[in-house]
């Protein structure tokens, strides 16, 4: 008896339990140190969420970046309410909700198509490489899987119960007994909306099963659709705040416009863009996943050749079910393969109009379907094998089974942690070396600190920072190394420089009394080296500028003063280059602010110009001192002669020019030196 019982615990518990254990197991795994770094979405999603923690920011919608739903946001700020301002917040909450994910997963599937099939589809979720993969990165795209799986299962439940309770003694309004739970899948729904952009698609599965039901099955239609059409109004309300915010917001999105050219020129009649993306990413499934390192081993497909032909027999079993039905299902036959089918098509959807590009992120709605048809395949296929002889075949069938998933266990595990994690690319993509630079002034950095990084923007590596730095004694400024160098205001500060911006020769000279503090070790195979650190002396350093630079002293609007500047050459022949190297003292910020110089014709109109500007107008303080390279290639045409060299500075989202101070007032345009042209 007691075996009997332990076998039944077994099958009805145990290896449900060694499902989500080896899920939580590959998503919680060094979780600090893999990925290695942060991506700059990450590093914003933690900003965000910190500001909600600590700024009391309450927004519905956040424009950072190309826009972003704002749900993933507020449950990292819960978690940091307690954690602080760690990036750790952000995996923590996608861990869990990809565990949540897989549990509702195998809760719906073993109703729809039992508990084989949903528990070899939790066992390829609990490990395949796309599932570890987005449970462990700080995105709010999870989300979207995870609520939606939640809700399909609710809504299944109160389906099943609707048509159980069918002829049952009691009221004639006996079938909205379980109105609650369709309104709690309309919320579930509704919020949805409020992760990621392809549910705006997903949604529509649930239109679809009323029509599948209207074509096959109007028996079941007739119980349920009054409850199915409250609970897509349900979700409408909770979705309408966002929605109504998007609608009288047009600018606030633009990622939307950028991912629906293709369907923009199919709407002109130019169907070749669009059938392109279709085509290239129907190679994810088995042939060629997505490119970018940042989110896959680039090139490596969703399947493997072996789940992969699980996947197409699934496919079509599925159609079979949908076409005659499924007995066991009862009263919803073929009803469970018919969302599943629509489920990947419109979860795979934004992949077909967008490319294969960031699919693992784009497609990431049709997840858990993955898994699913694979093992609907296996179930079916185990079965028909067992017949009449279920307890020889049973334990060999089961022993396959945990051969086949406990190698795909040990393949993900090696793909993960030690091909991608360890990748020179990856490391790139996650910032690992400024990652490294961060932790070295966590330990021993103190003061003012200028980091040269190739995104100085405040979304960017600077973000990152703020996730990771935790000594308060340093305070970070930042640059781009690759055209401009900053001496911020104290007396003494640390220059940090990674091996992606080096100092151009231009610029090289203005270095010549800074003084080697360290060269960190990186990898051997790391693409960002070396990454060293220079002591700065802002006398010492002043000095050197002063006795380089021709001075000038030429104030643009209330935000920065040009104090000289050098050229080099001062004479040049045709498609010469030319460096014209300005100096900058800050007053105050502003967003969006560019320097320019040209190179003015005989009639005052620009032949060579260059628009830059390396230290971010927002990071501006008053007292900081800057320098800025320029680089014009003068025109091979060019004739013999001097001409006149001019800087300015635009606020380029206003798309207006700075006023010189001192002048009449409308005055822009700086004439510094002269270029002698010789023929």
């Amino acid at each position: 008896m007691k075996n009997e019982s332990l076998g039944a615990w077994v099958r009805d518990y145990g290896w449900l339990l060694l499902i989500l254990l080896s899920a939580a197991a590959f998503r919680f795994h060094d979780l600090a140190d893999v990925p290695p770094g942060l991506t700059h979405d990450e590093a914003d999603h933690g900003l965000t969420a910190w500001q909600i923690a600590s700024a009391g920011l309450r927004e519905i919608y956040f424009t950072v970046g190309y826009g972003r739903e704002p749900l993933y946001d507020y449950l990292s700020a819960g978690l940091m309410a307690f954690l602080g301002p760690s990036f750790l917040a952000g995996r923590l909450v996608s861990a869990f909700a990809s565990l949540i994910m897989i549990a509702a997963i195998i809760a719906w599937v073993r109703r729809g198509f039992g508990r084989s099939a949903a528990l070899l589809t939790g066992a390829g979720l609990a490990v395949g490489f796309w599932p570890v993969m987005s449970g462990r990165q700080a995105l709010r795209s999870i989300l979207l899987p995870t609520l939606f799986a939640l809700a399909v299962l609710i809504f299944w439940l109160a389906v099943q119960r609707v048509l159980a309770d069918e002829g049952r003694p009691g009221s004639p309004d006996a079938r909205f007994r379980q109105l609650p739970l369709f309104i709690a899948a309309g919320v579930l729904l509704g919020l949805t909306f409020y992760t990621y952009i392809p549910a705006r698609a997903l949604w529509l599965v649930f239109p679809a099963l009323l029509i599948y039901w209207l074509l096959w099955h109007r028996d079941v239609l007739r119980e349920v659709w009054k409850q199915t059409g409250i609970m897509l109004l349900v979700m409408l309300v909770v979705a309408a705040p966002l929605l109504h915010y998007l609608v009288t917001n047009p600018g606030a999105e633009t990622r939307i416009t950028q991912l629906a050219q293709p369907l923009l020129a199919a709407r002109q009649g130019e169907l070749g863009l669009l059938a392109q993306h279709a085509m290239s990413s129907l190679r994810l499934f088995f042939v060629e996943g997505d490119p970018a390192w940042r989110y896959n081993i680039a090139g490596r497909p969703l399947l493997g050749p072996l789940f992969g032909g699980l996947f197409l027999v699934g496919l079509l079993l599925l159609l079979w079910q949908t076409i005659r039905g499924d007995a066991r299902s009862a009263r919803l036959p073929g009803s469970a393969a018919f969302l599943s089918m629509a489920w990947l098509l419109l979860g795979f959807l934004p992949s077909l109009v967008t490319g294969p590009a960031l699919s693992m992120t784009q497609a990431i709605g049709m997840q858990p379907m993955l898994y699913l048809l694979p093992a609907a395949a296996l179930s079916v296929g185990g079965a028909l094998l067992v017949g009449d002889d279920r307890w020889k075949i049973r334990p060999v069938l089961v022993s396959a089974a945990l051969l086949l998933y406990g190698a795909v266990a040990v393949t993900t595990y090696r793909d993960y942690f030690i091909v991608w994690a360890e990748s020179p690319e990856v490391r790139v993509q996650y910032e690992a070396t400024m990652v490294a630079a961060i932790d070295y002034l966590n330990a021993s950095g103190q003061g003012e600190v200028t980091v040269s990084t190739i995104t100085p923007g405040p979304y960017h590596s600077p973000a990152l920072a703020q996730m990771v730095l935790s000594n308060a004694d340093v305070t970070l400024r930042w640059f781009d190394g690759r055209g401009s160098l900053l001496l911020p205001r104290a007396a003494n500060a640390t220059l940090v420089l990674p091996g992606f911006t080096p100092i151009p020769d231009a610029l090289m000279p203005y270095l010549d009394t800074a003084d080697l503090v360290e060269t960190m070790p990186l990898r051997d195979t790391d693409l960002d080296r070396p990454l060293r650190f220079l002591k700065l002396d802002r006398e010492a350093m002043s000095e050197s500028w002063r006795e380089r630079l021709t001075p000038v002293q030429a104030q643009f609007a209330e935000n920065v003063v040009l104090t000289g500047y050098e050229i080099q050459p001062a004479t040049a022949g045709p498609s010469a280059r030319v460096n014209l190297v300005t100096a900058w003292q800050a007053l105050q910020p502003l967003e969006g602010v560019v320097l320019f110089t040209h190179i003015l014709g005989p009639e005052g109109v620009p032949i060579a110009q260059a628009d830059q500007l390396d230290v971010p107008g927002t990071s501006w303080q008053r007292g900081d001192t800057f320098l800025q390279l320029h680089q014009m290639t003068l025109p091979p045409d060019i004739s013999a002669g001097e001409y006149q060299v001019a800087v300015g500075v635009y606020n380029a989202f206003e798309g207006r020019r700075l006023v010189l101070q001192g002048e009449d007032g409308v005055s822009d345009l700086l004439p510094v030196s002269s270029l002698v042209v010789r023929p």
